[in-house]
């Protein structure tokens, strides 16, 4: 009787396991679509309505909760204090869900809102976008292939333990 209690706790944390890779994976697609999202608000809002960087991150974060919420909410922070620098924007995209290669992106594109004309922001939200666009896809393509499998490893995993110690 206790082999088998062993067992199925054996096969819970194996589950849970595959679980929390596959949540990894999920998060961080869900991460960088919403970062793509939000490059897309700016680009509208700055072209048609013509609202500062500040408003449209307000009206883009709203009472969300997600890890991109989250990181736009440090920087309108920054924009409350007033001056700060690139390590500030870079400080306030710190998570595990981006490499520091896309933590130094999304930092320089922060840093850069509002800094210049119009057609110049444009221009360089549209080049922000395509250096997202690739990472994107690749994180979409690692949650289908990774995420799933690690989940199903997972259990796989805990019923062999489950078997083993039966």
């Amino acid at each position: 009787m206790l082999k088998l209690l062993i067992g199925a706790a054996l096969f819970i944390c194996c589950g849970y396991a595959g679980y929390g890779i596959s949540a990894h994976y999920r998060k961080r697609y869900n991460l960088l679509v919403k970062i793509n999202g939000y490059i897309d608000a700016l680009e509208n809002g700055i072209s048609y309505l013509q609202n500062t960087s500040e408003e449209l991150t307000k009206g883009y974060t709203g009472e969300s909760k997600d890890d991109c919420a989250i990181i736009l909410r440090r920087y309108l922070s920054l924009l409350d204090k007033g001056t700060f620098s690139k390590g500030d924007c870079f400080d306030a995209t710190k998570t595990h869900l981006l490499s520091g290669y896309e933590r130094q992106i999304l930092a320089d594109m922060l840093f850069s809102l509002g800094k210049s004309d119009l057609d110049t922001q444009l221009s360089e939200l549209k080049n922000y976008r395509a250096l997202f666009a690739p990472v994107t896809e690749s994180a979409k393509q690692n949650y289908k292939k990774y995420g799933t499998l690690a989940f199903k490893l997972g259990i796989l995993a805990g019923l062999a333990a489950l078997l083993i110690t039966a």
